[in-house]
């Protein structure tokens, strides 16, 4: 029986309103199921391309590592089930089986095998991954789901620097050249997304992995926008055109806190910051007595004097002035989560007075002038921190003068041979070792570039003892390997070849429907984001 046209018209009107909730909610859904994303720096995406933090976050999002680590920087499972060592100079790797590309092809020891040798071949490469393949001599595939890597001395931490060896598809990637990755023809990975589309210098576009072999991502698109300075990408977060952003500086962060339509998120980082004292060299140009004129000697060179350095600082001070209280003091030259960290060595207190002394007992009662040079782009507050040290120099009797660059300048200034500096700020990422081998064996060992040693030590430091004692004790596989690499530590800070000064932490922000982990390695990677309770999806 036909309705009466009233009737018609109520039910029709019904049926719209109904049409319009549902498509409402649909598209309430559909923007849960999507994140933006501001990231600080522009990135490539070819994993063997640059090492450098963005480029391995954005391969995180694509590609698996050999070894995966979560954001305490743990070494934990991933493509790769299992690993053990067969004896001291050989590993054997279990890989998890049915694990697929992103085109379908299936994930097998080729694929491990030939990624590992592609890594040293990427052709003009100005900043290769073949550091994390040192000690490596060879890669056997003994079935298709098993590797045994073969190293040419014990190397305990071989699988913390496997966890930047990224996996890419033999099948889509021999013979291919960084810009075919660029184009999107070789970027085939096994990772939690797989690309749309790639946007140079402005970013990039992602898919969720429907078929990857964990957990799935929480969202099913995934937007990385380069937005390169600081308060345009708060401004974005706060205007909703990104949803989550990185690299928050302290002060921006403190008050954001306060903000209810922004959430942050903390964590100290796996990156100590230390100033490296130049002692190689005979004479510096930038070195001076106090009345200008040139040293003709290096005042560094003398222990006591490195150690005036050390106590004219005030690290307390220099956490909350120079970095907002947004880092932890410390003398120590890895976090607290990492191994080697010695709980009995307390942030010592300054003491300026104690500096002249020793100055003076060095044959320095006046004092001498040194220029302090840092990066202004590279490390958090980095130009900042170094005019507070400057300041507290000064007030030990040292004439400092502070010098700040960008990155691009100062690190190719201050490359072994080439460093003009007196005394550096510079820091150091620790996730592939999660220990002090990194660190010791980078920038306090001697430079040894065919056993891959002293690749950071800017400072030219070098003393046969000391690095007798790194040796033994990065290359120890037992249970005293942990005390070797105190005792080690201990030893390193006795010298001074680096001045520890506080560990960085990393900081990002976001919406409130979003929550997000962030990892000790300051890599900002979209896996770890997710809504938040009540935001739906």
């Amino acid at each position: 029986m036909a309705l009466p046209a009233p009737r018609r018209r109520a039910v029709r009107r019904l049926a719209l309103m109904a049409a319009t909730c549902l498509g409402l909610l649909a598209g309430a859904g559909a923007q849960a199921q999507n994140l933006r994303v501001g990231v600080q720096a522009p990135f490539g995406i070819d994993p063997h391309f640059l090492f450098v933090g963005p480029n391995m976050a954005a391969a995180r999002h694509i590609y698996d590592s050999l070894i995966n680590r979560d954001p305490e920087s743990r070494f934990v499972p991933g493509i790769v089930e299992s690993w053990k060592p067969l004896d001291e100079t050989t590993w054997e790797l279990k890989l998890r089986q049915g694990v697929t590309f992103h085109d379908g092809s299936p994930f097998t020891a080729e694929d491990v095998a030939f990624s590992i040798a592609r890594v040293p071949e990427v052709p003009n490469n100005p900043g290769p991954y073949s550091s994390n393949l040192r000690t490596i001599t060879g890669v056997q595939v003994v079935d298709p789901y098993t590797v045994r890597i073969s190293t040419d001395r014990p190397n305990p931490t071989l699988m913390g620097q496997l966890t930047n060896i990224f996996i890419v598809s033999k099948k889509a990637a021999e013979g291919a050249s960084t810009t075919d990755f660029t184009s999107g023809k070789a970027a085939i990975g096994t990772g939690p997304f797989r690309l749309e589309q790639f946007r140079n210098s402005e970013g990039m576009s992602l898919a969720r992995n429907e078929k990857f072999w964990g957990e799935k991502a929480a969202y099913a698109k995934v937007d990385l926008r380069v937005i390169g300075n600081d308060a345009a990408r708060i401004a974005a977060l706060l205007s909703g055109d990104v949803d989550l952003i990185e690299d928050v500086s302290p002060t921006d962060a403190a008050r954001l806190e306060k903000d209810s339509r922004v959430r942050v998120f903390k964590r100290n980082s796996d990156r100590i910051m230390f100033l490296i004292p130049h002692v190689g060299a005979e004479k510096l140009a930038l070195l001076t007595k106090p009345d200008g004129s040139p040293l003709d000697v290096n005042p560094l060179r003398d222990l006591r004097v490195r150690r005036a350095l050390s106590l004219a600082l005030d690290r307390q001070a220099l956490a909350e002035r120079g970095m907002d209280g947004q880092a932890i003091a410390t003398l120590q030259m890895v976090p607290e989560q990492f191994g080697a960290y010695d709980p009995s060595l307390a942030v010592p207190a300054a003491d300026p007075e104690g500096a002249r002394r020793l100055l003076a007992e060095a044959g320095y009662p006046e004092g001498f002038g040194l220029t302090v040079g840092c990066t202004n782009n590279r490390f958090v507050n980095d130009a900042r921190v170094c005019q507070v040290v400057g300041q507290m120099l000064a007030r030990a009797g040292l004439q400092a003068k502070v010098e700040t660059q960008p990155s691009s300048v100062f690190f190719p200034r201050t490359v072994y041979g080439k460093n003009d500096l007196p005394l550096m700020l510079y820091g150091l990422s620790l996730s592939s070792s999660r220990d002090a081998s990194y660190i010791l064996s980078t920038a306090v060992h001697s430079r040894n570039v065919e056993q891959a040693f002293g690749q950071g030590n800017r400072g030219s430091f070098s003393d046969a003892e000391m690095d007798r004692i790194i040796n033994d004790a990065i290359t120890r596989m037992d249970d005293g390997r942990e005390e070797a690499l105190r005792q080690a530590m201990r030893a390193a800070l006795e010298k001074m070849p680096i001045i520890p000064l506080y560990n960085q932490v990393t900081i990002a922000a976001a919406a409130p429907g979003v929550v997000y982990t962030p990892r000790m390695d300051e890599q900002l990677v979209a896996y770890h984001a997710r809504p938040a309770k009540g935001a739906g999806q």
